[in-house]
């Protein structure tokens, strides 16, 4: 009866140590999926991205968005844009990398190159792409499996199989940081103050996810999305005067 009580035990301690060993398996995934996250969509990415407000200033200027509440208006058609086209061709573009399906991800980074409406959306999307590429060689990384002429969404993917992130945290934490960047924009040309530039974070999160499960679902023939109120900020920008960005 003794032996049967120290072999019930030992078994008890072993199950428990299986137990703890699966969940802190689950916990390192978890946190490295985190740290991967904030590591891509991080402002301290050195892809300039803070150099570009993707039209965002000309409309600042053209008396456009002169309030907090104007902005949040112009954020959510962007957002809306957005869920139409580079979240989904990000997405279809890391299904390509997982297949290894280069005919695929040289189709989407076209697709993508031949939505930019303007030469500085191209430009911006471009100069992007490069700085992140350059950005990976640093990290010893082959690029080789890249398009040609690879749009920034295409790169992107490749960072984000490179670490180890799953693509649907990939594509939500670009949605973030690109808001971050608009409202950075915003704090320096409206000027909005740092307690609005939060509170409109705080109030755009619904709508945010909302057009991410929306890109989530769309099909092939429902991508491409235009905004002509950006384009036409975006060619006045081109020969705006006094500005502080590059498109």
């Amino acid at each position: 009866m003794v032996m049967l009580t120290v072999l019930s035990t030992a078994t008890i301690i072993t199950m428990n140590t299986d137990m703890s060993a699966t969940v802190d398996t689950a916990i390192d995934d978890d946190a490295n999926q985190l740290l991967a996250l904030l590591h891509l969509s991080s402002p301290a990415l050195p892809i300039g991205a803070f150099a570009y407000s993707s039209g965002l200033e000309s409309a600042i200027e053209l008396g456009w968005v002169n309030t907090e509440a104007d902005l949040q208006s112009w954020l959510e058609g962007m957002l809306q844009g957005m869920a139409h086209l580079d979240i989904p061709v990000l997405l279809r573009l890391c299904s390509a990398r997982a297949q290894n399906d280069k005919q695929q991800l040289q189709y989407w980074s076209d697709f993508l190159r031949a939505n930019r409406e303007s030469y500085e959306l191209l430009f911006e999307d471009e100069q992007q792409a490069l700085a992140l590429v350059r950005l990976l060689k640093g990290q010893a990384l082959d690029v080789s499996s890249l398009p040609i002429e690879p749009a920034f969404m295409a790169v992107y993917s490749l960072a984000a199989e490179h670490w180890g992130l799953n693509p649907s945290w990939a594509a939500l934490g670009y949605l973030w940081s690109w808001l971050e960047n608009q409202l950075t924009v915003a704090s320096k040309t409206i000027p909005l103050g740092q307690t609005s530039a939060q509170r409109l974070l705080i109030a755009l999160k619904p709508a945010l996810l909302a057009h991410f499960f929306v890109a989530q679902q769309l099909e092939d023939e429902q991508l491409g999305w235009s905004l002509p109120g950006q384009v036409h900020a975006s060619c006045i920008h081109e020969t705006q005067y006094s500005r502080l960005f590059r498109s």
